[in-house]
């Protein structure tokens, strides 16, 4: 069942609208819960914080450093919390049998332990589709935000899926997001010289980051490519293992 599984990441601009705060997108949702209901394999799903953590996050000054700042905090849980009901809550009606896992009992000094490897591999068994998400978590330091991307990563190391896709607002990388045409097609190890100067970053460290974690991703051998999940038909096809948007090529291949 392992080696059939595949890691979707559903990215904060494909389930929020992120230019307005605390704004859920609906409709995408809508339609990503369809999307998902037709691919009949294993499959465990992280989603981001979009307009919703991500907006106390950077108004608080809250990231990946751990902080004591409880007040602040809180709204910030509160938040990713009501983000992951209203997704759970669609795919719920739509036929899809998700089955939420708040990441702060899943982690121990910033580690998912190996018994987490069982649960999850139980709930697929029983036809349910694991999720969870970046969010708040707890360390003898403080608090501190452990984004998505990160708990992909997480995930593939204790799993090792068979294919990770991440799901954003556009159809790829770009080198320049200004240039439709600049699209790249394969990632080796970031070899292609990308530059970021006009991408916008979150608190999470934004592509940048996903493409440091796509690539680690990579590294153990395992698939890994960046599509439009606003793009039904593209997502779907990326899920199956088709090349659609940007692939990421490790060591290992």
């Amino acid at each position: 069942m392992v080696n059939k599984l595949t890691i979707l990441k559903l990215g904060g601009s494909v389930i929020t609208k992120k230019s307005k705060a605390l704004t859920f997108n609906r409709n995408s949702v809508e339609k990503l819960s369809n999307v998902i209901k037709k691919f009949n394999e294993p499959l465990i799903i992280v989603h981001g914080a979009g307009s919703f953590g991500h907006y106390y996050a950077k108004r608080y000054g809250i990231s990946s450093k751990p902080t004591r700042s409880t007040k602040h905090v809180v709204k910030i849980r509160d938040s990713m919390q009501s983000l992951n009901h209203k997704i759970v809550e669609i795919f719920h009606q739509n036929g899809v049998n998700t089955f939420s896992f708040s990441p702060i009992y899943m982690y121990h000094n910033r580690k998912i332990p190996n018994i987490w490897k069982n649960t999850l591999q139980k709930s697929i068994s029983f036809d349910l589709v694991p999720m969870t998400f970046g969010d708040v978590l707890l360390s003898n330091n403080g608090f501190y935000i452990h984004s998505g991307d990160l708990i992909v990563y997480d995930l593939c190391k204790l799993l090792n899926p068979k294919r990770v896709v991440f799901a954003s607002n556009i159809d790829g990388i770009y080198q320049n997001l200004d240039d439709n045409s600049s699209l790249v097609p394969i990632i080796k190890n970031n070899k292609n010289n990308l530059k970021f100067s006009k991408i916008n970053y979150d608190v999470t460290g934004g592509i940048k980051t996903k493409i440091t974690q796509s690539l680690k991703i990579a590294n153990l051998g395992i698939e890994v490519q960046i599509t439009n999940g606003l793009n039904s038909k593209n997502l779907i096809k990326a899920l199956k293992g088709e090349h659609i948007g940007t692939l990421f090529i490790g060591d290992k291949h």
